[in-house]
């Protein structure tokens, strides 16, 4: 896409516009052969700033042009909280624009409106939990329902749902503010899987070269928990849930499975846990044996996965599983004892319709597991199926719209209510992620890490230390540590040099 940008405008936030309606879009500001193009112009008088967008595609054009005033009614509730009130003017100006000239020229609506990189349920939050001088609610969840409609173009729908999650997420902070020592969670890495998803874009390695390395890893994973688990000890903190993902860490035979696990309940006592997950994802990676480890290490939470409930789409995306393993693996889950049992679906696989989706949803349903996440369909630029179909972008997503709002609507009757969403772009249909749950089974390790509620420190190739604080003014403060993205370069690294780094950045950001 041949992209023009008059004036100041946030330059991410435009091309992320630009992706509503041209999913996988390459920018450029010279050259493009496309055939589609894009310019934004900002202009500014007194208290007000407007923007014009126009779309040009295939020798048609359609543009509109927004103006909204300085430090209006509306807040924007985003990276740039705290920036200039004219920078958050210019591109709520930008996203309508771009809503109405991009619905006039492709016949898009997104249906999240002009949120593109903010975390809904996020923004929900901080409208319902806002307060006047005088300690009285601003919003109640009505008006806050009214403000994601009428101030940033949220399909209803979608707005009650951001608000019904944000409810949902706010009882999971009390828990994270609760009791006299700051809390924190642990997630550790296990970067490893069977085989390689054709959509997947994760730190995951396959081959027998690298699944060779798994020994070592191992080894120096186990080094590096202890190590933090002695920082998270001395510093005060008090561990409200682990996450182990990957990756499939049931990649690990039962053995190394039970290594892992034993080291970890060697410098915690993880009965007092609020939550222990163990991510299984892969069913054919899935034995008694393993979960029976799992569970007397005190694992209370673990996932099957099958991602659809048809085995020609299955094998189209690269799984080497059967619908049938998936029926085996989550029979022994449930037997196994581990209280809750988390499986996923992915609307808008390529090959599914509506009726398969819906069918894979009413499947799922009838197992009654205690969580149900429905995740759309994102292609990243470095997964493999793009290699083999170049115009997945371009797939239409009415049959992915449908299949969402039919498992929402299901769910929702079958009991099972919204706790946690996150979005990405290049999603069919600009759609979302969303976690369900019964009643007291939330994953509370999701919300608490995608709303940054408190620490999360992180342990193993490719994964991400998140420390978070809120100062005295209630401002919070985010700090994040990257471990070596790869296996082999993480081990290559020298483990005493790279904790004592992670700790001493640790210790600054929290004043220790």
């Amino acid at each position: 896409m041949l992209l023009t940008i008059n004036g100041d405008l946030n330059k991410y936030y435009i091309q992320t516009l630009c992706m509503l309606f041209c999913p996988g879009a390459k920018f450029s500001e010279h050259d493009d052969d496309s055939g589609v193009s894009a310019v934004f112009t900002r202009t500014d008088s007194g208290d007000e700033v407007s923007v014009t967008c126009e779309f040009a595609s295939d020798g048609r054009t359609a543009s509109d042009t927004k103006t909204e005033k300085v430090g209006g009614g509306s807040v924007w509730l985003g990276a740039d909280n705290d920036s200039d009130p004219r920078v958050k003017a210019s591109k709520l100006a930008a996203g309508k624009a771009a809503l109405k000239a991009g619905e006039e020229l492709f016949g898009i609506v997104p249906s999240w409106g002009v949120l593109t990189g903010i975390r809904p349920a996020k923004m929900a939050s901080a409208l319902l939990t806002a307060h006047a001088e005088d300690g009285t609610r601003l919003h109640t969840p009505a008006a806050v329902r009214s403000m994601l409609v009428n101030d940033f173009s949220l399909n209803p729908r979608k707005a009650a749902l951001a608000v019904d999650i944000a409810k949902n997420e706010q009882k999971i902070a009390r828990m994270a503010r609760s009791g006299k020592a700051p809390t924190c969670s642990i997630y550790l890495s296990v970067p490893f899987c069977p085989s390689r998803c054709a959509y997947c874009s994760f730190v995951s390695y396959t081959s027998k070269r690298l699944l060779s390395l798994i020994p070592e890893y191992l080894e120096r994973l186990i080094s590096d928990l202890k190590a933090t688990l002695d920082y998270i000890r001395t510093r005060g903190f008090r561990v409200m849930t682990v996450y182990i993902g990957g990756g499939t860490p049931t990649t690990l035979d039962p053995g190394q499975l039970e290594r892992l696990l034993a080291a970890l309940s060697d410098g915690l006592d993880v009965t007092k846990l609020g939550e222990f997950t163990l991510e299984g994802g892969r069913p054919d990676t899935i034995t008694a044996e393993k979960l029976a480890i799992a569970r007397q290490y005190g694992v209370t939470r673990t996932s099957i996965n099958p991602q659809t409930m048809s085995d020609p789409i299955l094998r189209g995306i690269g799984r080497r599983h059967t619908v049938a393993d998936f029926y085996r693996a989550y029979d022994l889950a449930k037997a196994s004892g581990i209280g809750i049992i988390n499986t996923d679906l992915i609307a808008g696989l390529p090959g599914d319709d509506f009726e398969g989706f819906s069918r894979s949803v009413d499947k799922i349903i009838a197992l009654d597991p205690e969580n149900i996440t429905i995740h759309t369909f994102c292609v990243k630029k470095s997964a493999e199926i793009l290699k083999v179909d170049t115009e997945i972008y371009h797939r239409s997503a009415d049959e992915t719209v449908k299949g969402v709002d039919y498992s929402q609507v299901r769910l929702k009757n079958a009991g099972y209510a919204p706790y946690y969403i996150y979005r990405q772009k290049n999603t069919v249909g600009n759609l979302e992620n969303v976690g369900f749950s019964k009643k007291g089974t939330e994953g509370l390790y999701n919300v608490l890490m995608m709303e940054e509620l408190h620490p999360i420190f992180a342990v193993g190739a490719g994964a991400v230390t998140k420390l978070v604080k809120t100062d005295k003014d209630g401002k919070k403060h985010i700090k994040r540590i990257f471990e070596p993205k790869y296996p082999y370069e993480y081990l290559a690294s020298d483990a005493s040099e790279a904790m004592a780094s992670v700790f001493a950045e640790s210790d600054e950001f929290f004043g220790f």
